[in-house]
């Protein structure tokens, strides 16, 4: 269902073709429900309080979901303001949730509400509130508009930012979107904060209208369907369900480096889940982090139970017992955005920061950028790091965006992209879009390309001869000295590569690799051609 799967952002890692070719329900028995309770001694795990499941070892990852909003209950008759507001507004509601308020967690919560608006609301004429300032709350709207509700009746309203970034953490885009917003007839309100539904009433059993609490003055909105993105936290029955087992909690599931809880036979990951505070590390958890690559890690983890072929792994050195594992594959996120804008982002892992401040950095490198967010050619900006690597990509753009394709750019020296910063510098880049499509680049989008530049990393790391240091011993040795490298060395490295075999070694791998992809890769020249 496109409009479905429109409704929520897309991060590229795992996708619904991906799924079909694997074939999980050949291999996987999906029980549907929700954890209500762990019983550690007999090792069971309780669903929707009545059906059994038993485990030998289970892994939590339930992630974070939007929860139900709770009214902070101000008064706005009293032109209260969101300095005196007389409850937290992060609180639980443990009220019945009314029926016309949606959470759009996973793609059964977005069909629900889908059917609830092209069956009640699409021919009535009410509004629709839409709280929170996400990713999510824009890929809803455009989902909206693209169901034929008109702008005017649709209303974005936007808590006061946590952490000083916005969603796309960029102020030509964010301009962007709020310029489709505008021309769309969106109504946007920013910094408020929900305070009351149908002005007060107890018992909400459908939402009439909201109230929020502003700097200023409180404002009410009519309200057909209120959709809910203020913030992501644990689902209450599986907090409930973790903190009655007695796994330590604080906050977030605990859990080691190797993603192990208190209990030796359970384990958790993903956004549920923060590192022990013996890694000095409560900024970061895994949803810092690429989630399939976390997924994988964790995979190689439970392999180690079950594979007697898998060799031991060896005990980690002691200065590194306390160190978080590093993941180094890109956080990516995307969507369609008010406008028909088809948004990617590709980035280096890490913490929140507003991109002002990374810019600001000294060792941040440079961005190029084609285009322009709301024109032709269409908005690509590529960000070089200090070491001309890739190390972001943001493409905003009205067409179809090769997506899987632009991630593979991520990581790679800009001489692999033929020369990218020298051609840009001298005017001959114009569309990033035209030059990542060109032939020259198609074996950096084959899925072997990567375990081909593993392979060469490890001819440069091997010793060509027993006494003979490595190309890569060398290069560590002037990085090493902590002063630049100088012409004199460079062509002293040069001489050695090309000395040591190492040259003739690399150049030999990389034309074996289209040799063999040569089904894949017929554009490339290859020896014995001319």
């Amino acid at each position: 269902d496109e409009l479905r799967d429109q409704m929520l952002p897309n991060d590229y890692c795992y996708e619904q073709d991906n799924y079909a070719r694997t074939s999980l329900r050949t291999w996987v028995n999906v029980v549907y429900g929700k954890m209500t309770n762990i019983d550690r001694k007999k090792k069971l795990v309780i669903v929707n309080n009545g059906t059994v499941v038993p485990y030998d070892h289970l892994i939590i990852s339930v992630g974070l979901q939007y929860q139900i909003p709770a009214p902070t209950e101000a008064d706005v008759s009293a032109s209260v303001t969101n300095a005196e507001l007389p409850n937290p507004p992060d609180r639980r509601y443990f009220k019945n949730p009314p029926k016309n308020l949606f959470l759009i967690n996973d793609a059964y919560d977005a069909a629900v509400a889908l059917y609830w608006i092209e069956n009640y609301l699409l021919k009535s004429q009410r509004n629709i509130v839409i709280y929170g300032s996400s990713l999510d709350a824009y890929c809803c709207i455009q989902t909206l508009l693209t169901m034929g509700l008109t702008g005017d009746r649709i209303h974005l309203v936007q808590p006061p930012l946590t952490y000083q970034t916005t969603c796309l953490n960029n102020p030509v885009l964010d301009n962007t979107i709020l310029k489709a917003l505008e021309n769309s007839g969106v109504h946007v309100y920013n910094d408020h904060i929900l305070a009351q539904w149908n002005d007060g009433a107890d018992d909400v059993s459908e939402i009439s209208s909201v109230s929020f609490t502003t700097s200023k003055q409180p404002a009410r909105l009519e309200c057909g369907a209120f959709f809910s993105y203020y913030k992501k936290a644990v689902d209450y029955e599986a907090f409930r369900a973790i903190n009655d087992a007695c796994l330590v909690y604080d906050g977030k599931l605990v859990i080691d480096a190797a993603f192990h809880t208190n209990d030796v036979t359970i384990r958790g990951a993903g956004t549920v889940t923060k590192f022990q505070r013996k890694y000095h590390a409560d900024q970061w958890t895994h949803a810092n982090f690429n989630s399939k690559e976390v997924g994988v890690h964790l995979a190689t983890e439970m392999l180690r139970l079950f594979d007697p072929t898998m060799e031991p792994q060896p005990a980690p050195p002691e200065e590194t017992l306390n160190l978080i594992p590093i993941y180094r594959n890109p956080k990516i996120q995307g969507g369609v955005l008010p406008g028909g804008y088809v948004y990617l982002h590709v980035a280096k892992p890490g913490l929140d920061m507003p991109l002002a401040d990374q810019m600001a950095q000294h060792d941040y490198g440079k961005e190029y950028i084609t285009g322009t967010a709301d024109g032709t050619p269409e908005f690509f900006r590529i960000h070089i790091n200090q070491y001309n690597n890739v190390e972001t990509i943001t493409c905003l753009s009205k067409s179809s965006i090769p997506a899987s394709n632009l991630i593979c750019l991520y990581g790679l020296h800009e001489r692999c992209l033929n020369n990218l910063v020298s051609r840009y510098n001298e005017g001959l880049i114009k569309d990033f879009y035209m030059y990542f499509m060109e032939t020259w680049c198609l074996a950096m989008y084959h899925d072997r390309f990567t375990d081909f530049r593993d392979e060469v990393r490890e001819l440069l790391s091997n010793r060509p001869e027993e006494g003979i240091e490595s190309v890569e011993e060398k290069v560590r040795q002037i990085i090493d000295e902590d002063v630049p490298m100088n012409e004199s060395q460079k062509e002293q490295l040069l001489k050695i590569y090309q000395a040591t075999g190492t040259k003739r070694a690399v150049d030999t791998r990389f034309l074996s690799f289209l040799s063999y992809n040569y089904y894949h890769l017929p554009m490339y020249a290859k020896p014995g051609m001319v």
